[in-house]
């Protein structure tokens, strides 16, 4: 069930699906009732995609985070940055030392964002795996690039009705994802 409240496209597929045969029925029969059907699944498309609109999962909160976390890093707004880190996370003073060098051009989180939750933990915890990019400047001259393109692991744990980074990793993570 959650396939058809993460995307629109599975319930536009099956309602098209559904719509062709009532429609190649139609054309065969010529019946009424078949009009009904037809009108029926165009109205369950819309209501799925209405639905799907409307429903956020755990997973779209998780991704709605981490692309606020990438606003407020294009935004230079650290304490908005840190404000979205756990208390208790081991990289957030790492992360706060970073920000306070750098001027952040642009951050990007990348579309092969991949989310998994796991509510049986206390709190419950999420991890997401992506290809991050972040453009920025070094305020002191020391970082010789500008460009930083890396594999991110972040593992988010829900506090409240937000979700908060409690580790992240960055770096080849090909090895350690599979």
């Amino acid at each position: 069930m959650s396939i058809f409240l993460e995307s629109p496209w599975p319930s536009v597929v099956l309602c098209t699906f559904l719509i062709l045969c009532f429609g190649v029925l139609f054309m065969r029969t010529g019946s009424v009732w078949v009009i009904a059907a037809l009108v029926a699944s165009v109205g369950l498309m819309a209501g799925l995609v209405v639905l799907e609109r409307t429903i956020v999962t755990d997973t779209e909160e998780v991704g709605d985070t981490l692309h606020g976390i990438a606003e407020n890093l294009e935004a230079n707004d650290m304490p908005m940055v840190l404000a979205s880190f756990s208390p208790n996370c081991p990289g957030v003073r790492q992360a706060e030392s970073v920000l306070r060098r750098v001027t952040v051009q642009s951050a990007v989180v990348g579309r092969d964002l991949e989310v998994t939750i796991n509510k049986l933990t206390s709190p419950p915890t999420a991890t997401a795996y992506f290809t991050g990019r972040i453009q920025a400047r070094d305020n002191g001259g020391t970082i010789p690039y500008e460009n930083y393109i890396r594999k991110f692991k972040v593992r988010l744990e829900r506090h409240g009705d937000r979700w908060l980074v409690a580790d992240y990793e960055d770096g080849d993570l090909r090895k350690k994802m599979q």
